[in-house]
């Protein structure tokens, strides 16, 4: 075997080895991270399916994952409440939150704060993974394009939606005020609550006072209690996954999640 090609095997193998082990909590954040960490590492997905980051009770495996990882991407303990005890034993080097300085945790939805997070976790993994700084980087540029493209499609889509709107929650706030939607009536900031008959009034006042064309809620809310919110209005309504489950994780899912909360919130206010 030639020394060139030995030589080429020894890098080849010494780049494997020293990929860093990466942890992200949800899907829409790991398709980011895998962006940028793409032809380095496979980043790996700690919650799926039908785990609430709010709730989520981790299983041996899920803890081992954490215990081995170089970096863990969470968007913030007050989010991921059910994490906070095994992260709470992890090197706080070891941990990246996603939001810092802001109450709403679901930033993913907004594409500017997805960009600034983008150039967070390269600036994290260059530091941790020197090595494979000069790739890191040059993701990060890809993502950039990638993400101010599909900042000016969805603008163009919603900026002729000025139709009022509900919101059950703030679960899409970063979405909403991102594309200057018309929104009058926030019935709660959590999607979680269960309503009082109280909110449920005030609520139903403030839709039929303000001519509210389209009720936005998250597939995580029953639909009963849409119906008691809805009955008796003209309003259409659109739930959707925030999360993205639907679609398979990696490099498109982000992608996919936004364009389908673009396409699903149009439909309404048409």
């Amino acid at each position: 075997m030639s020394r060139l090609l030995l030589t080429l095997l020894a890098l080849l193998s010494a780049n494997v080895y020293s990929a860093p082990n990466i942890v992200v909590s949800i899907a829409p954040i790991h398709s980011i991270v895998s962006n940028i960490t793409q032809s380095v590492a496979e980043p790996k997905l700690l919650l799926k399916g039908n785990q609430s980051a709010h709730h989520a009770h981790l299983v041996p495996s899920q803890l081992s994952m954490i215990e081995q990882a170089d970096l863990v991407v969470i968007m913030h303990p007050n989010f991921e409440v059910g994490l906070s005890k095994s992260l709470s034993q992890l090197n706080t080097k070891t941990v990246l939150l996603v939001n810092d300085g802001i109450n709403n945790h679901h930033s993913w939805v907004n594409i500017q704060k997805m960009k600034d997070f983008s150039k967070k976790i390269t600036d994290k993994l260059s530091l941790i993974d020197p090595d494979n700084k000069t790739i890191y980087l040059a993701n990060y540029a890809k993502l950039q394009q990638k993400l101010t493209q599909l900042k000016i499609d969805i603008t163009q889509v919603m900026k002729n939606n000025k139709h009022p709107i509900a919101s059950y929650s703030n679960a899409l706030e970063h979405f909403i005020k991102e594309n200057r939607l018309n929104q009058k009536t926030l019935i709660t900031t959590k999607h979680e609550e269960r309503l009082s008959i109280y909110k449920i009034i005030n609520a139903k006042k403030s839709m039929l006072s303000n001519s509210t064309k389209c009720l936005i809620s998250t597939t995580s809310v029953p639909i009963k209690h849409i119906n008691i919110l809805t009955e008796g209005l003209e309003i259409d309504v659109v739930r959707i996954n925030i999360m993205g489950d639907e679609f398979a994780t990696g490099n498109n899912q982000y992608f996919q999640l936004m364009n389908n909360i673009t396409k699903k919130v149009d439909q309404c206010l048409q």
